[in-house]
């Protein structure tokens, strides 16, 4: 029974672990004053600024 349940949780942490949450899935979706625009995966839209910090703007003003 304690090999059963131990062999579910390996099981279940495998699959919940197998994402690698580092990983970005961003799309370019054109520009704003010369800065390239994202799409994040969740729809938000941003530029990267001087010190490589996202800074969003509104989701109009990406074309994606």
């Amino acid at each position: 029974m304690k090999r059963s349940i131990f062999l579910i949780l390996c099981i279940l942490c495998l699959g919940s672990c197998a994402e690698d949450p580092n990983t970005t899935e961003e799309q370019e979706c054109g520009t704003h004053n010369g800065n390239t625009l994202y799409t994040g995966p969740k729809g938000g839209c941003y530029y990267y600024n001087s010190n490589e910090n996202k800074t969003y703007v509104d989701r109009a003003e990406c074309r994606c």
